[in-house]
């Protein structure tokens, strides 16, 4: 990915414009989707390229989708679904289509400022988004959605609405579920950060890319081994199993991120839910680490829930219910572990550093 960005760069820096399709490139699907703020007007691009140069240099890979196509040589991926001067229902009409089309993992969702510009029924904005939001989450239920308060607008009559339009936003994500999240991105700019007062000036837009991707990172983590020699290798799951190796492919950086939730079974703990597999959590059983369908059983939850304590170069993560026995890590494998126990794998030698783990950015945003 790296050398990717290096390449696009020079691209950029020889004048030759960016290829005029769209792109795949087999990373972590996500669909940035609304209006012209979206698309990059008076920054073609906008806030796409900061994010995705901002992922990539944390060497997360992302594949942007969506049917429109737009930006510099030095925004690695083109795809998005914004689209100029379109309302909330406009998109609702058409959302369904795009999302079962492309599939994406996670949607950057920012809209309603044509239905303040335009002032379409505005008493109904917050209706017609709540029923967008449903609509997304129809077409694609395992995906995150981000659904931002809109930017400021210069116009001061203009501005009371956009206020009052925002202010309903947190509580009708709030009734969204867990994979529907709120993020403020009308606190993140001013007036100032406006180049015609609608659309962001490129500053304006490096804010935005810095919040959504606050926004992405937020709740996900990867855990990596501490153990001297080792430091190189991700817990990851495969085939079901708990595992660790290092990561190379696309794969390995899905399955080796985990959300990390309030534990299932206790407050002040905490479980770890598949990235990549909505609603598995990794939990024990019968010695194993592995992730599993979340059932609704105590039995699972109790299972799943994981107590962290401080320790050099990270956390040990103790078994609720067997408070002390810890996620270990050894040949590859993973397992909870007794000190002292009667298994190979309550073996005692480096069974600090193995059952020590760094919580780190996310592999896949």
């Amino acid at each position: 990915m790296k050398r990717l960005l290096v390449a696009l760069l020079l691209v950029a820096s020889l004048g030759i414009a960016a290829p005029a399709h769209a792109e795949t490139n087999g990373g972590t699907r996500i669909m940035p989707l609304g209006d012209s703020i979206t698309d990059g007007f008076n920054v073609p691009g906008g806030y796409r390229i900061n994010l995705w140069q901002s992922l990539a240099g944390s060497g997360q890979q992302v594949d942007f989708v969506g049917g429109q196509f737009n930006g510099p040589g030095d925004l690695g991926d083109h795809d998005h679904e914004g689209h100029p001067g379109w309302r909330i229902d406009e998109i609702a009409a058409n959302v369904s289509g795009w999302v079962a089309g492309t599939a994406p993992r996670t949607v950057l969702l920012h809209i309603g400022t044509n239905d303040i510009i335009q002032n379409f029924d505005l008493a109904g904005a917050p209706g017609r988004l709540s029923g967008l939001i449903d609509r997304i989450t129809a077409a694609a239920p395992g995906a995150d959605v981000f659904v931002a308060s809109i930017t400021p607008l210069a116009d001061p009559g203009r501005e009371v609405h956009v206020n009052e339009y925002n202010a309903t936003i947190p509580g009708i994500v709030a009734g969204k579920g867990s994979r529907v999240h709120f993020v403020d991105m009308h606190a993140a700019l001013s007036v100032a950060d406006l180049a015609d007062g609608v659309h962001p000036n490129r500053g304006g837009y490096d804010r935005m890319a810095a919040v959504w991707a606050a926004a992405l990172g937020a709740g996900l983590t990867s855990l990596r081994v501490t153990t001297p020699g080792f430091t190189d290798r991700y817990l990851r799951h495969q085939n079901g199993l708990a595992v660790t190796s290092p990561v190379i492919s696309q794969l390995d950086r899905d399955d080796a991120t985990f959300r990390v939730v309030p534990g299932l079974a206790a407050a002040g703990c905490s479980s770890f839910e598949s990235r990549n597999f909505p609603g598995y959590f990794l939990r024990h059983q019968n010695g194993r680490v592995r992730i599993s369908l979340n059932d609704g059983s105590a039995l699972l939850r109790a299972d799943a829930t994981w107590c962290a304590s401080s320790a050099a170069g990270g956390v040990r993560l103790a078994a609720y219910n067997f408070p002390g026995s810890f996620l270990r890590h050894i040949n590859s494998e993973v397992w909870l572990a007794t000190p002292g126990g009667p298994n190979a794998w309550d073996n005692p030698a480096s069974f600090v550093p193995d059952t020590t783990w760094a919580l780190e950015s996310p592999w896949s945003p």
